[in-house]
């Protein structure tokens, strides 16, 4: 009894591990079919031209075989018609024959003597044969599927009948004359041979020339690849050669010389952004090092440059500060990460709080408005109050003592345009193209001792680009700049 029980539970754990490995293989058969499928795929990989000269061959050979068939059963109808011309008129010529003559026995010396391959056989109208140009007259035998005459038949692909009725002597006499295919059998035999030969001639010719056709076509594309494959960091100025093709293949070489030229234009930026970044960030690095070890050497017992030291690298710090927060907005913008959050909100308030904060911190400049109209308008307050801090600013810093700056905001073509007019030193006109590039300055030296870092107008371009407006810079050296900006006052998404 124990032993039947282990030998069960023996059964039953083996039945189980059979139950378990089944189910692995089941469950990895459809990975191990998903690869396999892959392998063979690309195992049976055929090339383009391959598949074009494939495809218009077997158009071809289609085209040229329904040709041929209906050649072929054209000329099988040509031949049994011709056949049916001749004995349609031999068997008039025996009636006209019978009816002057009335005897039926002088047929094989007069009328069929020298025509090959026709017989001539008179049934009575019982069906009987009464006279036969035929030799064997056992194998004579009245064909008829109608009762009106003539009949036209084709036995086994062999004979062709035409019967006639005649009326002789008060007797009805039914006149049959047929005629052994063989002759046009071999004719039509030939002519499929010639039809055959000619497609398989044809094919040949349509493989090779096609081939090589559809390889020539192609070739531009082996050279693109070629250099495609040649293109790295280090060499993005070659282009692929658009002067041999004038078809689909130059619009392709052209759009992928124009993505290089994207690419290249992209990656040379990012080299000069990360260049000026570093530009940037190593002046304050250095001069706070250069003020930490003034400290570490002598300035902790020298009240005057303890405080000298800090105050400089307490400044230093905010410009790093502010350097890397527009660096991040800059970079948030390019991935299009950057948040922008729209509102209705009237914008005479937004341009009385920045007339407002400005004559806050600057007591040197008038700073006014002659036309703040109440519009209001959907937008990010947050960033477009940013953007306009940028001009602003600006302003501030190239406008010598004295002057006046305007901001001003109406309604003009169912736009909001806002204005910031200057009194300033302005612009020069051959740098006007450039003033949104980042790390852009005009006057270098006088940028950098207002503190500038040439990417507030990048940021400010970004954001009312974001606002669908359009700013418009106009500036004179010496007289003052004016930026207008316009904005469509329809919500925006």
């Amino acid at each position: 009894m124990n032993n039947s029980k282990f030998i069960f539970r023996l059964i039953w754990q083996y039945f189980r591990f059979v139950l378990k490995v089944t189910k692995m293989i089941i469950s990895f058969m459809p990975k191990i079919l998903k690869k396999l499928i892959y392998k063979i795929n690309k195992q049976l990989r055929f090339s383009i031209s391959f598949k074009m000269t494939a495809v218009y061959t077997l158009i071809f050979s289609t085209t040229l075989f329904l040709l041929s068939v209906g050649l072929i059963i054209g000329f099988r109808f040509f031949l049994l018609n011709e056949v049916n011309v001749e004995l349609t008129r031999y068997s008039a010529l025996a009636v006209n024959y019978v009816k002057e003559d009335k005897n039926f026995q002088s047929f094989n010396s007069n009328i069929f003597s020298n025509i090959e391959n026709v017989t001539f056989n008179v049934f009575d109208e019982n069906k009987d044969l009464v006279y036969s140009t035929q030799k064997n007259k056992q194998g004579v035998s009245f064909h008829e599927d109608t009762s009106e005459y003539p009949v036209i038949n084709e036995i086994n692909q062999q004979l062709v009948f035409v019967t006639t009725k005649l009326d002789q002597n008060n007797k009805v006499f039914i006149i049959q004359l047929s005629k052994d295919l063989k002759k046009e059998n071999e004719y039509w035999g030939i002519f499929c041979l010639i039809i055959l030969f000619v497609n398989i001639l044809s094919l040949m010719v349509t493989l090779g020339a096609g081939s090589k056709a559809s390889k020539k076509m192609l070739l531009p594309i082996k050279d693109m690849t070629k250099t495609t494959k040649a293109i790295s960091i280090n060499a993005l100025e070659t282009r692929l050669n658009v002067s041999v093709s004038h078809d689909e293949l130059k619009d392709l070489a052209e759009t992928i010389n124009k993505m290089l030229d994207g690419i290249q234009n992209s990656y040379e930026q990012q080299n000069q952004f990360v260049s000026d970044a570093s530009h940037e960030l190593r002046t304050p690095i250095s001069v706070i090092q250069g003020y930490a070890n003034m400290l570490y050497r002598w300035g902790k017992d020298d009240k005057e440059v303890l405080e000298e030291s800090i105050t400089a690298i307490k400044g230093e710090a905010e410009d790093m500060q502010l350097l890397v927060e527009k660096l991040l907005f800059l970079a948030r913008s390019d991935k299009n990460t950057q948040k922008i959050e729209k509102a209705g909100f009237y914008v005479n308030e937004l341009v009385d709080e920045i007339i407002k904060e400005t004559i806050l911190i600057d007591t040197l400049h008038e700073i006014k408005t002659d036309s703040n109209e109440k519009v209001s308008i959907y937008a990010d307050k947050k960033l477009l109050k940013q953007a306009l801090r940028v001009f602003i600013d600006n302003s501030i810093k190239y406008t010598p003592k004295g002057g006046t700056i305007i901001l001003n905001s109406y309604i003009k073509k169912k736009n909001l345009m806002i204005e910031i007019i200057d009194t300033g030193v302005g612009i020069p006109k051959e740098d006007l193209p450039f003033i949104f590039n980042r790390f852009y300055r005009c006057d270098k030296s006088r940028a950098k001792e207002s503190g500038g870092t040439g990417l507030g107008l990048s940021i400010a371009k970004w954001i009312i680009g974001k606002h669908n407006g359009s700013i418009i810079v106009e500036s004179r050296p010496e007289i003052g700049t004016k930026i207008s900006i316009g904005l469509p006052m329809k919500k925006n998404s």
